[in-house]
């Protein structure tokens, strides 16, 4: 070979072993008997534990279940998938913020970015110290409790609230890099994004299922949410599982997710209380 083919070559290869086979991934299809599930933060109450045990998969709040609890649930054959939030750190997950850093925080004019509604910050996925306590959380929340998968939320955060192009994809590539590592440390794990469509081509080769929340009924009427159905409906044929949630009491939204083989829930009453 020449120099320029041998170096080619070794282009090829790198890439090639740099991220997991999209194929094998999604031909796993971890999720493909499951006909219901439920996503629930809340306490994990003897009548909680029972909801939840009658269901195919499950998403929690890890933190607020003993590996005891989460074995007893996964007794009855119930998956059991652990939520973790990527772009935003809340105030309440203490174990987090203890061990935050300033640079952790992705800036804004120079000032953090706060959303009010979840007492929560925008954090810089492109910092490696954060990255690795992600890590630490889904060995400590996630992996050591036994669960099953993880549910990467805030994922969305990337597309809404980074403006500038060159900060959004250095975060987005720097969110693959978070996922190869992942992917390598708990290969058991299967994963869940939820939302994130413009960021999702950087996670394709490693989740299992997107869920969309807040889906709508009128999905054909909107061309935002049509084009995101059309990309969706070529993953689901490569074995990505989607499931959808809705908000609000609107009546159809079930029946449209179910027409294109959506896993479909409706959760007005929030996530701390038991929906259906």
């Amino acid at each position: 070979m020449k120099t320029s083919q041998v170096t080619a070559a070794i282009i090829v290869s790198m890439v090639f072993f740099s991220f997991p086979f999209k194929k094998q991934v999604q031909a796993s299809k971890p999720f493909q008997n499951v006909k219901d599930y439920s996503l629930y933060y809340g306490a994990p109450t003897e009548q909680a534990i029972m909801h939840l045990k009658s269901k195919d998969l499950i998403i929690i709040e890890p933190q607020l279940f003993s590996k005891v609890q989460i074995q007893d649930i996964q007794s009855k054959g119930t998956i059991v998938i652990g939520y973790i939030s990527v772009m935003e750190t809340p105030s309440w997950n203490s174990l987090r913020v203890k061990e935050l850093l300033s640079s952790d925080y992705l800036l804004k004019h120079g000032e953090r970015v706060h959303f009010k509604q979840w007492d929560s910050y925008l954090m810089d996925l492109r910092q490696l110290h954060y990255r690795q306590l992600l890590l630490s959380e889904i060995k400590t929340s996630i992996s050591d409790k036994g669960l099953d998968g993880m549910f990467l939320d805030t994922v969305g955060d990337i597309d809404d609230w980074i403006q500038d192009a060159a900060t959004q994809t250095q975060t987005r590539e720097a969110y693959r890099s978070f996922l190869h590592d992942v992917s390598n440390q708990y290969p058991e794990l299967s994963m869940i994004q939820n939302r994130g469509f413009d960021t999702l081509d950087y996670a394709l080769p490693y989740m299992d299922g997107l869920l969309w929340e807040d889906w709508r009924a009128n999905w054909k009427e909107d061309t935002w949410m049509r084009t995101r159905v059309d990309k969706l409906r070529k993953e689901q044929k490569k074995g990505l599982t989607v499931f959808s949630i809705q908000l609000t009491k609107e009546s159809s939204p079930g029946r449209e997710a179910r027409k294109l083989k959506f896993l479909h829930i409706d959760a007005p009453n929030g996530y701390s209380e038991i929906n259906n």
